[in-house]
């Protein structure tokens, strides 16, 4: 079983944040879950909390597409910009209610995206991409 130990949610909708936290908790139930309602708030955290070249601390976000101020898209713009060794630890996953292709076509472009999931998050989908 893979290990979804540490976790970031970055969505505009609590409910939808709320939601993840239960679904992967009753999967993982050791697993650290931070979420964050905007996605330049999710920077800062990545900036501060993995900024140390010698820890390395795999980690899972699930990304919101369509949120106020900066959107998905632009988060990943702005993750970019990190380090290597910043990025390497993170597998990153768009979780979107998008129905539009061109998102998913993105996203699949995108070097930085391992994979597109629909809304909602499911216990089958996380046992799916980590069972």
């Amino acid at each position: 079983m893979k290990n979804l130990q540490n976790v970031i949610i970055v969505d505009d909708d609590p409910s939808n944040n709320l939601l993840c936290k239960t679904i992967i908790k009753r999967v993982y139930p050791d697993a650290e879950i931070k979420s964050f309602l905007k996605a330049e708030d999710g920077l800062v955290f990545i900036a501060e909390n993995y900024s140390d070249a010698a820890a390395v601390n795999p980690s899972n976000i699930f990304l919101d597409i369509n949120m106020p101020l900066m959107n998905g898209w632009e988060f990943l713009d702005e993750f970019e910009k990190f380090p290597d060794f910043i990025k390497t630890q993170f597998t990153i996953y768009m979780l979107s209610s998008s129905i539009d292709d061109s998102d998913k076509e993105r996203a699949a472009a995108n070097e930085l995206v391992t994979g597109f999931i629909s809304k909602p998050l499911s216990r089958e989908i996380i046992s799916r991409l980590f069972g």
